[in-house]
């Protein structure tokens, strides 16, 4: 499968943060299926529905109900998830939310750049990375 037509989905509660990160992800060629959700209830309902694994998770952490923590929880404990690339990509600079992401098992840990030509190039990186670069689990 091309690299640039794998599965994502975009699990943020910002309307706005979702539509920015659509179009940076178009700017960077990026030409496979993004889905959002607005909450983590959201995003674990539309997860447990699909017959195939999104190829990446981009995980804002904080959001009403249940919030990003708690869904990388809730992925890491599910057997069939567990595999999912998860990336945190939210404007923390908390150490603490840093230091908690990765003991829940998150695969990477980005600050949202605040200029959107940066937000291109981060997600360039991150889809060259994560489609090209490097090898998925099987879906």
């Amino acid at each position: 499968m091309s690299a640039f037509r794998q599965t994502l989905l975009i699990v943020d509660d910002d309307p706005d943060d979702q539509e920015l990160l659509r179009e940076a992800l178009s700017e960077a060629g990026f030409e496979g299926s993004v889905h959002s959700a607005d909450d983590g209830d959201t995003a674990m309902a539309w997860l447990r529905g699909q017959a195939t694994r999104p190829g990446l998770v981009l995980l804002d952490l904080h959001m009403p109900r249940v919030r990003g923590f708690e869904l990388l929880q809730q992925i890491r404990a599910d057997p069939k998830l567990r595999p999912l690339p998860v990336v945190v990509m939210t404007t923390s600079w908390s150490q603490e939310d840093v230091s908690r992401a990765y003991e829940l098992g998150v695969n990477s840990f980005l600050i949202k750049p605040v200029l959107f030509e940066e937000l291109v190039h981060t997600v360039e990186s991150l889809i060259y990375y994560w489609f090209t670069l490097n090898e998925l689990p099987p879906a």
